[in-house]
C-alpha cells in the first residue's frame, strides 16, 4: 500500500481526491497540508487523513512514500525541492514541472542523486488517439514529420483570473501558453520531437493581467520539420476548440476535443483501413473522472509502488523539453527575435515576475 501526502488542497487536487477515493486498495492518503485550514480539514476528512496547516510539519511527522504537489506552479520549485532534498519522498508534481529551467533541472537533478521518483502530471498523454499516434509515428507510419500545429481557442474572463490572487502573474502562473497551454507545449515536443528555434509575438488584450492571453509562435524542429502555435484564452463569449494537426511524408493526422482526446482525421499511405484504426482509438472509453486522468494518475501511483511504468509517463528529465519551449517562446517574444534552443532565459518573466 502507497503511503501519499497531498501538499495543496486547491482546485487541482479536487480531481485527485475523487480519484483516489477509487483507489483505496493501492494509495492510501495519510496526511494532506494547506495553509487554508478548511481546506485542509475538508481533504483530511475525506480520506480519514491528517490535516496539516504546515507541509514540512507534516512530512516530519508522517510515515510518507509519495507526495502529491498540487500548489501554485511557482511554488513548484522550491517545495519540490524540500520535498525532495530534505525529506528524501517520491513526488508527483502537477504541470508544469516548475516555472524556471533553473529550478526544474534542479528538480530532475535531485531526484536522481537521491534516487527517487519524480512524475509531472501530463494526462493527455494517456488519451486513446494520443497513444495510438505516437506508436504510428515511432513505427515510421507517417514518415519524416513536415508539420506540427497546435492551436486552442479558449475563453477565460476577468472572473476566473480574480478568483485567485497568482492567476495570470508571472511569478505564480504566467499567462494562456504557461498554463493552460502547458499540455499543448507537452505534446508538441512528445510526438513532434525536440525544437531548435523559436519565434512568438505575445500581448495582454481582453484581460487585466500581467501575463498574456494571447501568443502566437513559430517553430522549427531538429529534424527539419516545421509548426506552430497559437495559444489563447480571448475566445468569446465561450470556448471554441483545440488542435493538434500532422503531416507526415507518408500521412496526416488530426486530433481534436478540448484535451486531444479524439482522433477527428487519419490517413495513411498505403494503409486502407486507416478508417478502421480512426473507430479502434477516436475516443477514450467513458469514465466518470475523466478516463486520462484516472488512467494517468493510476500509472503514476504503479510506477511509485512497484517501478512498473507505463510509456506515457512524464518522468524526471521528460517534462523539461516542454517548459524549454515555453520559456524559449516567452523569451523570443520579450526579445523580438528568433531564440536559438539551448539558451539563456534573459528576459522571460515566467517565474520571476515583472
Amino acid at each position: 500500500m502507497l503511503r501519499l501526502s497531498i501538499i495543496g488542497c486547491g482546485k487541482a487536487a479536487e480531481r485527485h481526491l475523487k480519484i483516489y477515493k477509487t483507489l483505496q486498495d493501492q494509495v492510501k492518503v495519510v496526511a494532506v497540508a494547506d495553509i487554508n485550514s478548511e481546506r485542509a480539514n475538508y481533504f483530511a476528512s475525506e480520506f480519514s487523513a491528517k490535516a496539516y496547516f504546515d507541509f514540512q510539519e507534516m512530512l516530519k511527522k508522517e510515515p510518507i512514500d509519495v507526495v502529491d504537489l498540487a500548489l501554485p506552479s511557482g511554488m513548484h520549485g522550491k517545495v519540490g525541492e524540500i520535498i525532495l532534498k530534505k525529506y528524501k519522498k517520491h513526488l508527483l508534481v502537477e504541470k508544469p514541472l516548475a516555472l524556471t529551467l533553473k529550478e526544474a533541472y534542479n528538480l530532475v537533478n535531485l531526484a536522481e542523486r537521491y534516487n527517487l521518483k519524480l512524475v509531472t502530471i501530463f494526462q493527455n498523454r494517456a488519451n486513446f488517439p494520443v497513444i495510438k499516434l505516437k506508436e504510428l509515428i515511432e513505427k515510421n507510419f507517417l514518415g519524416k514529420l513536415i508539420l506540427v500545429s497546435v492551436k486552442f481557442y479558449w475563453s477565460r474572463t476577468q472572473k476566473y483570473y480574480d478568483s485567485a490572487r497568482w492567476r495570470g502573474t508571472w511569478a505564480q502562473d504566467g499567462g494562456a501558453l504557461a498554463q493552460q497551454g502547458c499540455h499543448f507545449a507537452d505534446i508538441i515536443t512528445y510526438l513532434g520531437g525536440e525544437v531548435e528555434s523559436v519565434f512568438a509575438k505575445m500581448g495582454t488584450y481582453l484581460v487585466k493581467i500581467e501575463a498574456e492571453d494571447l501568443l502566437v509562435g513559430t517553430l522549427k524542429f531538429k529534424s527539419g520539420a516545421l509548426g506552430t502555435i497559437e495559444a489563447t484564452t480571448c475566445a468569446r463569449p465561450k470556448d471554441i476548440k483545440a488542435e493538434v494537426v500532422i503531416l507526415g511524408e507518408k500521412g496526416s493526422a488530426i486530433l481534436g476535443g478540448f484535451a486531444m482526446n479524439t482522433l477527428n482525421y487519419l490517413a495513411l499511405e498505403g494503409v486502407e483501413d486507416s478508417a478502421n484504426l480512426i473507430e479502434e482509438c477516436k475516443n477514450n472509453p467513458p469514465h466518470p473522472l475523466g478516463y486520462s486522468h484516472f488512467i494517468y494518475l493510476k500509472s503514476s501511483l504503479e510506477f511509485f509502488l512497484t517501478g512498473k511504468r507505463a510509456s506515457f509517463l512524464a518522468v524526471g528529465a521528460e517534462a523539461l523539453p516542454s517548459l524549454q519551449l515555453i520559456i524559449a517562446l516567452y523569451e523570443s517574444a520579450e526579445r523580438g527575435k528568433e531564440v536559438k534552443i539551448p539558451f539563456i532565459p534573459k528576459y522571460c518573466k515566467l517565474g520571476k515576475g515583472t
